[in-house]
């Protein structure tokens, strides 16, 4: 079984990980409300505080895009580096920015082809794109990928995270058992 340590903001700490990823353990340090600079402040603390992970999982931005700040890519430019030191081994996933009706498309397109950018020049750290996969598995009326505030995932959009963190796991761990 996988473990993986996952960091960000209120869409990883109100994932019920248990559920939707029974086969990997999930250490959860989400923290709502958390914008990426405080995330890059407490990350030595919590990858320090949570030995024996096989992966580490970001998802982290949506405050700050949602507040305006949409140069918030730069502060990876400092923080994929340092995890790297910490953890010289272990892959690295950093999710895209999903595709919230709030924000315009292009917007968050054009923030996420930063993010991926960034996480090319990280060695072992791969890029998950959500929007593709909420743009085509989640429906407006019948599947909504979002709560009514249009920020937060519905059961829907935790569902079509959760397949594509399994799909990137298998990709990075091809040999791995199927528990």
């Amino acid at each position: 079984m996988k473990h993986i340590l996952m960091l960000g903001d209120s869409l990883v700490e109100w994932g019920n990980w248990e559920e939707l990823l029974p086969e990997i353990t999930v250490l959860n340090r989400g923290r709502a409300g958390e914008f990426l600079p405080e995330l890059s402040l407490r990350l030595a603390e919590e990858v320090a505080a949570s030995r024996g992970h096989d992966v580490i999982l970001l998802q982290s931005g949506t405050n700050d895009i949602l507040s305006g700040n949409a140069g918030f890519p730069s502060i990876y430019t400092t923080m994929l580096p340092r995890l790297r030191l910490m953890e010289e081994e272990c892959p690295i996933i950093l999710c895209s920015l999903a595709p919230m009706p709030l924000i315009p498309l292009p917007r968050i397109r054009a923030v996420n082809k930063e993010l991926h950018q960034l996480s090319a020049e990280v060695e072992n750290c791969f890029f998950l794109d959500l929007v593709e996969p909420f743009i085509s598995q989640c429906l407006p009326i019948t599947h909504p990928g979002f709560l009514n505030d249009q920020v937060h995932f519905s059961t829907r959009g935790y569902q079509v995270w959760a397949g594509e963190i399994r799909k990137q796991l298998a990709s990075i761990f091809p040999a791995a058992d199927k528990n």
